[in-house]
């Protein structure tokens, strides 16, 4: 059985996996990850206004896919949700840390925020609000605390953030997932 927990207006699975009969939007917004999954088994319409009512099973058949597709696409996102469940929390190098320390200024947090085409950026805050994840980035004795929503915090589990000051940007490798 799942139990959802509503934070900041987001419901958040507390076990792990999926069923067919989750609604296919809400499925994205917990488990993220699972996107490419659904795309290369050609549900390609994840994002669809659909998706926010029909249940993974109606909109794979709808699309063509038999039951046995549908539990086989149903098994796979869930090893793919047990993989990120596994991984640790995003982590950063000295630079990132450095270049997160500048810009966190006077404010109490560094938020990462989603910008442009699914990439992101930091940017100083005075609160946590409802609902963000909170993350210790830790360098030495210091910690600067870093804010995400849950679906972005997820999305970067096994992630490190480093700093290329000839770019003035941050990057980020992910380390710990199997391909």
């Amino acid at each position: 059985m799942k139990v959802f927990s509503s934070i900041g207006g987001f419901k958040m699975a507390k076990s792990i996996g999926i069923k067919k009969t989750d609604i296919l939007g809400e499925v994205i917004q917990n488990y993220p990850e699972v996107a490419p999954v659904f795309a290369k088994s050609g549900l390609h319409c994840i994002g669809c206004h659909v998706s926010a009512y029909e249940s993974l099973e109606d909109g794979c058949l709808a699309h063509g896919m038999t039951k046995k597709d549908v539990d086989d696409l149903v098994k796979e996102a869930n090893k793919r949700i047990a993989e990120y469940n596994k991984l640790p929390k995003m982590a950063f190098t000295k630079k990132a840390f450095i270049e997160l320390g500048k810009r966190v200024g006077n404010k109490k947090f560094i938020k990462i925020v989603q910008v442009f085409g699914g990439e992101f950026d930091f940017s100083a805050a005075d609160k946590k609000e409802k609902g963000d994840v909170l993350i210790e980035a830790k360098s030495e004795s210091k910690t600067i605390s870093v804010l995400a929503l849950p679906q972005i915090e997820r999305m970067l589990r096994g992630v490190e953030i480093d700093y290329d000051a000839k770019a003035e940007d941050f990057t980020a490798n992910r380390t710990t997932l199997k391909k």
